[in-house]
């Protein structure tokens, strides 16, 4: 009986020790699209600030991993929204303001890539 115990004790051992040697970590996938959002700001009214820190707590808490960035795009004749999203991107570090012709040229080039 004590011999049979220790007998598969040891196969046992003998079985994870093999097991541990002879797996292999899985590789990391290669990471092809960036995740991010675009966000549109039309103006600089207090709903639109409101809706923007609404926004920003809810993504505050969401894992890197599902969004990294969130291009808050302007028109280019609004300055006032200009300074808002510029306001907002100081206090959350994934807001980036760009303007229209900005966010086209970017999107533009992002997609070449991802394309092609």
């Amino acid at each position: 009986m004590l011999f049979t115990v220790l007998l598969f004790l040891l196969l046992l051992a003998g079985s994870l020790t093999a097991a541990a040697f002879f797996s292999r970590s899985l590789p990391e996938p290669e990471r092809k699209l960036l995740p991010f959002a675009v966000l549109p700001v039309p103006d600089a009214l207090p709903s639109t600030k409101a809706f923007l820190e609404f926004y920003a707590s809810q993504i505050a808490w969401m894992d890197s991993e599902i969004l990294t960035t969130v291009l808050l795009i302007y028109p280019e004749n609004a300055p006032q929204a200009e300074q808002l999203c510029i306001e907002i991107s100081r206090q959350y570090d994934f807001f980036t303001p760009v303007c229209l012709s900005q966010a086209q040229e970017l999107l533009a080039n992002r997609l070449k890539k991802e394309i092609f």
